[in-house]
């Protein structure tokens, strides 16, 4: 049994998340995303679609804040119902489309990816966490039921 009552659970995400400063990037990838070597990996693929990347995403967005965040830009042809989950979800924070040789250049660097067992096509995002100055950080802040 854990002692930590709510909240991400996986103890190497919760860490991650933990470290985050202001603009890291991390990482919400689909099963089938070309993670490149040497990459801080948090897999958490168990089986297909679980867990999924909304359920991921989700859980993420109720740990930290997101400034904004960068979509892989082949979801708004491949998987339109998800672009407009994704979009709606964080309605305030700015975002853009990446195409898929841009999209990987940034993963490269990103603090933490994160794989989910996601088997949907192009569902992959990169959250540029927000600063500490409450003031800043309030207006995007988002929740959701978990």
């Amino acid at each position: 049994m854990t002692v930590k009552k709510t909240g991400i659970l996986n103890k190497h995400l919760a860490g991650e998340l933990a470290a985050l400063g202001h603009t890291d990037a991390i990482v919400i990838a689909d099963a089938g995303l070309p993670i490149p070597a040497g990459s801080n990996v948090v897999d958490l693929a168990l089986v297909g679609g679980i867990p999924s990347f909304t359920d991921t995403l989700e859980a993420v967005l109720n740990e930290i804040i997101v400034e904004k965040f960068e979509l892989f830009a082949p979801m708004r042809e491949a998987n339109p119902a998800m672009y407009k989950t994704v979009t709606g979800m964080m309605p305030k924070q700015d975002f853009c489309l990446s195409e898929p040789e841009k999209f990987i250049d940034a993963v490269r660097s990103a603090k933490v990816v994160v794989r989910t067992a996601e088997c949907t096509p192009c569902c992959n995002i990169i959250l540029y966490s927000a600063s500490g100055v409450e003031e800043m950080c309030r207006p995007l802040e988002v929740s959701f039921p978990m």
